[in-house]
């Protein structure tokens, strides 16, 4: 990469300036170097209550969990880099200076990492930047990522004064008013806000939710092959026994025509076997050995008949083919057990809600559902928990989540399969302080590790 020009500097600290959040700056901060300096990966940490680093933003990602693997793993690396003695404001480290308590995390160890530690003018900790590649840095690279920490520096500093002064001015407002009311007017509005505190509510949870099949039934391949073709199309009504998919049999096939011929010559070798044991002795010792012959290429070839009849799937009972695409199966090969589409009856239909770790209440059997689908957000049915897993799973986009099982309130009309939405799960009454508190409570606790 070429040496980066003053217009492109300029480009770069004017892109920062005229961030509107600081959202926007901490993905800035770690995408945009790399029209300065090539990098692998990049990394933003901020510190958290209790000072220690915490995952902020990543390169090539919208947003970060800072409760994955890596994020946490992370944490300790940053922590790390941060008691590394350097005289220069940027860290040079290679793998091999990473101590072996951070070896489960040895994959994400990049060969060569530039770590610039970042400080508000009044010398208060604001994180920090990390940048890796598999490549060393030359100088004058080392010299520009010590540039970008000062800008980085610069714009974190003012935001967070930004945020600061705004809730100063807001706080600054409450003892002004406060200190005008009388005792009657203090003493009726402490007891109104202590009123409300306690008032119960429903204790709730939002969660994305689908509308499945409540009797599913898969049609999954029976031996291990490549799909030949389907034979109906997406979404189709089908019956019981209807033929659905057809396995290549080309093989199967190819075998059974060997078996016959085998099983025609051990006959023939039977046969004049016992038309000489009339006469000779010899050829009466070894009918019992042809005649074991004959069975087993006589099992051979019914249990390749019975597998060539197993290549073609037939509908296990009435109800709509759910499947994505047609020829995305063809020539698609496939191990025995492995699912192609499920049958279901689309009038008898439930609700799969992935419900987060970081959101689980108490999911009882008989707990109220209330679910808005995407294509009609105004309109709500009811529905009711008759299944909640007891361990996590994994939702259609891979993050964990207790699934949870739902039907219908009787008098609903059935959705259409496989539409989404978001469900919302009640629990028992709880005071409206807890209701408020809880998420706050919760992360406080993991913050603090208790």
């Amino acid at each position: 990469m070429s040496s980066p020009t003053a217009a492109d500097l300029l480009g770069y600290e004017g892109r920062l300036l005229t961030a509107r959040s600081v959202e926007e700056i901490e993905f800035l901060l770690v995408n945009e170097p790399f029209s300065l300096v090539s990098y692998e990966q990049a990394f933003l940490w901020k510190p958290d209550v209790l000072g220690r680093p915490t995952l902020a933003a990543a390169s090539g990602l919208a947003e970060v969990d800072a409760n994955s693997p890596f994020a946490l793993w992370f944490s300790r690396a940053a922590e790390f880099a941060t008691g590394v003695v350097s005289q220069s404001p940027v860290r040079f480290l290679m793998a091999a200076d990473f101590p072996t308590a951070l070896n489960d995390g040895a994959e994400w160890i990049a060969h060569f990492t530039l770590v610039v530690l970042l400080k508000a003018p009044t010398g208060e900790a604001l994180g920090g930047l990390w940048f890796g590649r598999s490549t060393p840095f030359a100088q004058e690279e080392v010299a520009l990522v010590g540039w970008l920490g000062q800008q980085s520096e610069f714009v974190l500093w003012a935001w967070r004064r930004e945020q600061l002064a705004l809730k100063k001015r807001i706080a600054a407002l409450a003892p002004l008013r406060w200190r005008a009311m009388s005792a009657k007017r203090k003493a009726m509005l402490i007891g109104l806000i202590v009123l409300v505190l306690v008032f119960p509510v429903r204790l709730s949870v939002l969660a994305p939710a689908e509308v499945a099949p409540l009797k599913p039934n898969p049609v999954t391949a029976s031996i291990d092959g490549v799909v030949s073709r389907i034979l109906i199309a997406p979404n189709q009504l089908v019956h019981m026994g209807t033929a659905l998919v057809e396995m290549d049999d080309t093989a199967t096939r190819n075998r059974l025509l060997v078996a016959q011929k085998t099983l025609d010559v051990a006959r023939a070798d039977l046969v004049r076997a016992a038309g000489k044991a009339f006469s000779e002795d010899a050829s009466k010792s070894e009918l019992q050995l042809l005649n074991s012959r004959v069975r087993e290429r006589a099992a051979e070839v019914a249990y390749l008949i019975e597998l060539l009849a197993r290549l073609k799937l037939n509908a296990p009972a009435d109800g709509i083919a759910l499947f994505a695409d047609a020829d995305e199966w063809r020539g698609k090969p496939v191990q025995i057990g492995e699912r192609i589409m499920t049958v279901a009856n689309p009038a008898d239909v439930a609700l799969t809600i992935y419900v987060s770790p970081d959101d689980a209440i108490a999911l009882d059997q008989g707990a109220q559902v209330k679910v808005y689908l995407n294509i009609s957000p105004l309109a709500s049915f009811d529905a009711t928990v008759i299944q909640a897993s007891y361990e996590t799973g994994m939702s259609p986009e891979g993050h964990p989540a207790y699934i949870v099982k739902a039907t219908l309130a009787e008098g609903e009309t059935p959705p259409r399969l496989g539409l989404k939405g978001t469900a919302k799960i009640y629990a028992q009454r709880v005071p409206l302080i807890y209701y408020l508190l809880r998420k706050p409570l919760r992360t406080l606790r993991h913050a603090l590790g208790i």
